[in-house]
């Protein structure tokens, strides 16, 4: 049976239940949605994120370090909903034929997947100086003009992103083991 959280909104009780028809080993829809959002852009972002090292300065080098803040601006206000689902959903059983220190080996890579990918978004908006448009439309403010400290958080950002490319290469190749050199219907549970 699927966990119920409560919370209270207007002073009305709304409930948000995981779905309660899932075969055990499978994740919820919700947390299928935000893994491929945060699959997708991380990936995206990872890529125009090195992409600009070398691009000339200009207006596509701009076009895209403006579409990379406002898709990274997205998930900054997607994961606390992620983080905070991923604490209350139901979990689903561990896949047979996991074993227990790989099991452990997959859990820690998670938990450092989100940490890792925290420490980007902020980094990665903390080192913007001045404020950028969002999608073009809208100013976001940040909280520091050009200086030291934008400084410091671009090297951050940096260390964090390398950080963050090599953990998701040990996830894809986790992935890569269950699924194609020792199966065990790991994609599945994803899709």
């Amino acid at each position: 049976m699927g966990r119920t959280v409560v919370a209270l909104a207007n002073s009305r009780q709304i409930r948000f239940s995981s779905a309660r028809r899932l075969p055990p080993d499978r994740f919820d829809r919700l947390t299928k949605v935000l893994h491929w959002i945060f699959a997708v852009g991380i990936l995206y972002a990872l890529a125009v994120g090195y992409g600009l090292h070398v691009m000339r300065p200009g207006p596509t080098r701009d076009a895209f370090s403006h579409l990379n803040m406002s898709l990274a601006t997205v998930l900054i206000v997607l994961f606390p909903l992620r983080l905070i689902w991923r604490l209350v959903r139901r979990q689903p059983a561990p896949p047979q034929g996991l074993g227990p220190p790989d099991l452990r080996r997959a859990q820690t890579v998670q938990s450092l997947l989100y940490a890792l990918i925290l420490i980007v978004l902020a980094t990665g908006f903390l080192m913007v100086p001045g404020g950028y448009r969002l999608f073009g439309v809208i100013h976001v403010p940040t909280p520091f003009a050009k200086g030291a400290a934008t400084d410091l958080f671009f090297i951050l950002h940096r260390i964090s992103c390398a950080t963050l490319t090599g953990l998701v290469g040990l996830h894809l190749a986790g992935v890569v083991l269950h699924t194609l050199v020792r199966p065990i219907g790991l994609i599945r549970r994803m899709i």
